[in-house]
């Protein structure tokens, strides 16, 4: 029998249950507090939540697609001290209602767009972005690349390749080349989705497979 572990109801229990029984050791546990985490959706907004910490990452409440995202992290610097333009034809065009801003396309720099989901004001969305972006902790930066459906070898292979010292790609398959990758077994089918879903009815969400705590802990600096 399947169970919806993400309806009102078992939501409201399971938000309940992680609060006051999972977040509190796991923020006990943590001692790398400084970090930034950059990431290709709102993954990494959850996990700062999770732990209690302000944003040391411009990448909260925003996503990528899976191309530009990895075109930013080659060039992070570039794009890092780049100015935010509103995106007037995006590429990726949508029927609802947010900013979409661009980076690049000049002086060699390519252009990439940003889809800024939980924002209603551009002039928000921007004064937020650069005061994040300020915040960034260049020596102590991690990343995390999520598939949200089947995982395509060619953009895990090139995410592998970025130079990036701390970094994991989910994944829903197995790929022991890669050594970034993470797999989550259960979602070969369907692929992964929304990693911040809960799994059981123990405050349990499907990006808990990986031990961030420790990961964050062990990896401090490097």
């Amino acid at each position: 029998m399947n169970i919806n572990y993400n309806n009102r109801i078992t939501l409201r229990w399971n938000n309940w249950f992680r609060r006051f029984f999972i977040l509190p050791k796991m923020r006990k546990a943590l001692r790398n507090k400084e970090f930034t985490l950059l990431s290709n959706n709102c993954n990494g907004g959850f996990i700062y939540h999770d732990l209690g910490l302000q944003f040391l990452s411009p990448t909260i409440n925003m996503f990528f697609y899976h191309d530009h995202y990895l075109t930013f992290l080659e060039h992070l610097d570039d794009y890092l001290a780049s100015e935010l333009k509103i995106c007037v034809s995006p590429l990726h065009k949508t029927d609802l209602k947010y900013p979409i801003f661009n980076l690049g396309g000049a002086n060699g720099l390519p252009l990439i767009e940003f889809h800024f989901l939980h924002y209603h004001e551009a002039d928000n969305a921007i004064k937020i972005w650069n005061k994040r972006c300020n915040r960034i902790n260049r020596n102590n930066l991690f990343a995390i690349f999520s598939f949200f459906d089947d995982t395509d070898e060619c953009w895990l292979k090139r995410f592998d390749a970025i130079d990036i010292k701390n970094k994991i790609a989910f994944v829903n398959h197995p790929y022991p080349q890669y050594k970034s990758a993470v797999y989550i077994p259960g979602y070969e089918a369907e692929g992964l989705g929304l990693l911040n879903q809960y799994v059981n009815c123990f405050g349990r969400r499907k990006y808990d497979y990986f031990n961030f705590v420790e990961w964050f802990n062990v990896y401090c600096g490097r």
